[in-house]
């Protein structure tokens, strides 16, 4: 959530975490339900692509500590494998 602007911030945790309608959170923030409805799916979107990058570099650091361990190699060795 801190990869969120605070405005953006605050429409995800009055509709997700708040559990409030589009319309009452437009109405707390003082804005438009299309202004709400835009700053929830720009932050779903950007909360969708930080989840997502470092689900990879998990599963990505997860695989290529598996690997090593499986085939008895260094990181240098296994780094110089993937060069062939």
């Amino acid at each position: 959530m801190d990869k969120l602007t605070p405005r953006v911030r605050t429409a995800i945790e009055l509709r997700e975490l708040g559990e409030l309608s589009t319309k009452e959170a437009a109405r707390v923030m003082g804005l438009s339900v299309e202004a709400v409805k835009g700053r929830v799916f720009n932050g779903r979107k950007k909360l969708h692509q930080v989840l997502k990058r470092e689900s990879l570099w998990m599963s990505g650091k997860q695989i290529l500590q598996a690997s090593r361990k499986a085939n008895g190699l260094s990181r240098h060795q296994l780094v110089c494998s993937f060069g062939d």
